[in-house]
């Protein structure tokens, strides 16, 4: 019987992660990627998991402050690469190089960039995306 509680925790562990994710862990996983949210903001969604390949995505409903200052800091970069019309030509990151590229896409501003150190879930490639109309941050970290 307690071996088939201690299984059934194992094979359930990545639902029970996602049921448990609250804002302290959004806040630690952003400030992995030096981001801080000054303000309150709404978990609107929240998903890993994987069996090849892992992944972790969020979205939240951000402030207008937050969304502007790091709108502001995406466009200031010295890796922003500019505003493209259509996804054949806009920029991405190598993995190989470790780099980063941030660019804004009709209603989306995006970082995205490989980092040679993981996170705790085996991360290292990363998508921070800012929805322009719903001020939204939508966010994908992956270990492909």
């Amino acid at each position: 019987m307690i071996l088939t509680v201690i299984s059934l925790l194992i094979i359930m562990q990545p639902w029970i992660a996602d049921w448990t994710f609250d804002k302290q862990d959004v806040a630690k996983i952003l400030s992995f990627h030096g981001l801080e949210l000054k303000n309150s903001f709404k978990i609107l969604e929240n998903e890993s998991g994987g069996l090849r390949d892992y992944y972790e995505t969020f979205a939240l409903k951000i402030s207008d402050s937050d969304y502007s200052r790091i709108a502001q800091e995406i466009r200031a970069s010295k890796n922003f690469k500019g505003v493209f019309a259509d996804y054949k030509n806009r920029p991405s990151a190598s993995a190989i190089k470790y780099d980063t590229v941030e660019f804004e896409m009709g209603n989306v501003l995006t970082r995205e960039y490989f980092s040679n150190k993981k996170m705790d879930n085996g991360t290292f490639h990363f998508f921070i995306q800012l929805d322009k109309k719903a001020k939204q941050l939508n966010y994908t970290g992956s270990d492909e």
